[in-house]
């Protein structure tokens, strides 16, 4: 008896306690009521998540939270870590085409490319209003993604997570879809917010507790449940803060850029001072890359080319031809990147954008727009622009009937009476090779021009244009003229007449001296003509079929009106302003020209009317397209990065020819993050690092070794 007793007491205490213990607890695993309870949990969380995109993307969320349910299920269905691996790689490359990643680049796997896209897009959250209504594509497909991260989450914990972990795995799987729900709640106030909160905490404890509870203890249960439901809703008015505990804005205010750029686009004529540390500020869609306007400087005050209106009634543009405003209209997508700016960035004449966060004003120039306030990082807006690009031959038979809207404003000018008065007087020149006019004080345009500081200026002008016979012929000859015998010099002498003094005495400049010295010229010579600022169409990023413009690409230019055409850009600058280095077209501007002057890429739309500056641009393109849309710092910190790579793994060894080279430096510009995109060159490169610096002379070998007569090799300390 005794010995009965000792097994009877013994069993229970020894080892061998532990199989029924586990046998109770297998019981209680129902993987299925699991998988239902967070598949309905999860259904409620993007539910109210999509409140962040007001009403869109359900569809995409949607498709996140299947995703999420078949990675979970793929662990309480079976334990084959083989194969839940393999459903977990799928699904998650999946997720990011389905949140709006295109398809190209997850099935290619254009990590760097996704990682800058996503990156901009986290950038502009901070100034996301939410629900967010924009356009722009990547805040859309980051806050959808924010969804599928959650959702992601809480299915690897319950797929992969070790079942001796009980409770706390199904804890740790129902923090972020608590998140999913919380969220959207601080961002967007619901309706009936103690009502939705009810909602989550029954779907909560049908994920924790739901497969444990028996049949038998089910009214129980929810008696329990409906008691702490009804004691929170009682307690929550005394302990709601009116405000979260935990703020997502301020969290997203991390991450908006650190540095962004302004630009004052006044005419100064003295040392560049527009930024130039190479960051990104617009992104452009576009069926073709264009000069990105922000202003028009329509009026010139005696020294300098400023803002202002000069229209008395009319608009001149409703004699422009519809077959061109048919062929060369079409619509952007801006989207503003590191840069704060009241000025709507546009091409051409522009019509008012669609989809801005601020308020829209008219600009003081037709087809120019601004903003009450500033427009920053993230913004994003649609615009139609008309930006003709006629062929040479049809500006040569444009002829110069001008409209009248265009007369006198556009042919005026405010001049000194002398050089050392210190009254000025408006005068209005002749159209060309018309009889002359009289100013607004009465007299003939060449007695006031001829005793103020502009005389040689004036009889240069004159000059051109009688030996021109047409409009088109006149500024063909300013530009030959500006094409010789002048130097790119961003750090122009003084002057107290400077475009003046930059075509008589100092012969050097940059933009604004050029611009502004062919506007005057023309003006004087019977064209109505102005001033443009904003940038140039930038680097076409062939991944994301948009031009990357940065601060570097900040540019003045001229525009001309022609008959039947309107506003035409010209650009007399030389190629070395690091605005115009390296920029190319797209294949889709090749076929939409139609052989006009975008016929010959490079430096826009002068190009196949002054000859010199056109075999300049020819010889800058026959480089490949390795370059890249990077600022002078960061390729000299790529290039410094990649030689001492190649002297630590080489050595003393001979360097690898120049194809592998350059394929070298493609490959290192992608695994730090910045990936070549197509519509550069070696030499843009090399122009925007500085003659002088030891990488500019790095890349420059690289080129010469390609494409020069020699087989100059890069030495060791290049």
């Amino acid at each position: 008896m005794s010995s009965g007793t000792q097994v009877a007491l013994l069993t229970p205490s020894g080892r061998h306690a532990a199989p029924p213990r586990l046998e109770v607890e297998a019981a209680a695993e129902q993987p299925v009521v699991r998988l239902l309870t967070f598949a309905a949990l999860g259904l409620y969380g993007v539910l109210r998540w999509s409140t962040l995109l007001s009403g869109r993307d359900e569809g995409r969320l949607l498709g996140l939270l299947v995703l999420a349910v078949l990675v979970a299920g793929s662990g309480l269905v079976g334990r084959n870590r083989l194969v839940q691996t393999v459903v977990a790689i799928v699904a998650a490359l999946t997720a990011f085409a389905v949140a709006g990643v295109p398809v190209a680049w997850v099935v290619h796997l254009r990590v760097a490319v996704t990682a800058a896209a996503i990156g901009d897009g986290l950038s502009a959250l901070p100034r996301a209003f939410v629900p967010y209504s924009g356009i722009n594509q990547w805040v859309q497909t980051v806050i959808v993604l924010g969804a599928g991260v959650l959702l992601f989450d809480a299915a690897l914990l319950l797929a992969f997570a070790p079942r001796a972990l009980g409770d706390l795995r199904r804890a740790g799987a129902a923090l972020p879809m608590l998140a999913l729900t919380a969220v959207p709640a601080t961002l967007v106030h619901p309706k009936f917010a103690y009502l939705d909160g009810l909602v989550l905490f029954v779907l909560l404890a049908a994920f924790i507790w739901g497969e444990r509870i028996r049949r038998a203890q089910l009214g129980g249960a929810l008696a329990l449940c409906a008691a702490a439901a009804v004691a929170a809703m009682v307690a929550a008015p005394a302990i709601d803060p009116h405000k979260p505990w935990v703020n997502p804005l301020g969290l997203a205010g991390g991450l908006a850029p650190a540095k962004v750029d302004s630009f004052d686009w006044s005419q100064t004529y003295g040392p560049i001072h527009w930024p130039r540390k190479g960051r990104a500020v617009l992104e452009v869609q576009a069926s073709h890359g264009e000069y990105w306007k922000a202003e028009n400087l329509d009026t010139f005050n005696g020294t300098g080319w400023n803002l202002g209106s000069v229209l008395d009634g009319g608009d001149p543009m409703t004699t422009v031809s519809p077959a061109a405003i048919s062929r060369w209209t079409q619509s952007l997508r801006v989207t503003v990147s590191s840069m704060n700016t009241t000025n709507v960035i546009g091409a051409g004449q522009a019509n008012p954008p669609q989809h801005l966060p601020e308020t829209l004003l008219a600009g003081a120039s037709p087809g120019t727009w601004s903003t009450a306030t500033q427009i920053g990082p993230g913004d994003s807006y649609s615009i139609q622009v008309y930006a003709p690009n006629p062929s040479p031959a049809q500006l040569a038979s444009a002829g110069a009937r001008y409209p009248r809207a265009l007369i006198p404003g556009y042919l005026s000018l405010q001049v000194p009476a002398s050089r050392t008065a210190g009254v000025t007087r408006t005068t209005i020149f002749p159209p060309f090779h018309s009889a002359a006019a009289t100013g607004s004080t009465g007299a003939n345009p060449a007695s006031v021009m001829l005793s103020s500081p502009y005389a040689r200026m004036y009889a240069l002008a004159r000059r051109l244009a009688g030996h021109a016979h047409t409009p088109y012929a006149f500024v063909g000859a300013v530009e030959s003229y500006l094409a010789h015998g002048y130097t790119y010099n961003e750090d122009p002498p003084p002057s107290r007449y400077p475009l003046e003094s930059f075509l008589f005495s100092s012969y050097e400049g940059y933009c604004q001296q050029f611009a502004g010295s062919m506007a005057l010229l023309l003006r004087m010579g019977g064209v109505p003509a102005r001033v443009a600022v904003g940038f140039t169409k930038g680097t076409y990023d062939s991944a994301t079929k948009r031009w990357i413009v940065d601060d570097t690409d900040a540019h003045a230019w001229v525009e001309a009106w022609f008959p039947h055409y309107g506003w035409v850009e010209l650009d007399p600058t030389p190629a070395a302003d690091p605005a115009l280095g390296g920029h190319v077209q797209t294949p889709s501007a090749a076929s939409s020209s139609g052989g006009s002057a975008h016929a010959t890429p490079s430096t826009h739309r002068t190009d196949t009317r002054s000859p010199a500056r056109a075999a300049s641009a020819a010889v800058r393109t026959a480089s490949p397209n390795h370059g890249g849309g990077l600022s002078a710092i960061a390729v000299a910190g790529i290039v410094a990065a990649l030689v001492l790579l190649a002297v630590l793994a080489l050595g003393t060894r001979p360097l690898a020819g120049g194809e592998a080279m350059i394929a070298e430096l493609e490959r290192a510009m992608a695994r730090t993050g910045r990936p070549v995109a197509g519509g550069t060159t070696l030499s843009a490169i090399e122009r925007r690092l500085g003659s002088g610096s030891a990488a500019a002379a790095y890349v420059r070998a690289l080129r010469m070794q390609r494409f020069g007569a020699g087989r100059e090799r890069p030495t060791g300390d290049q």
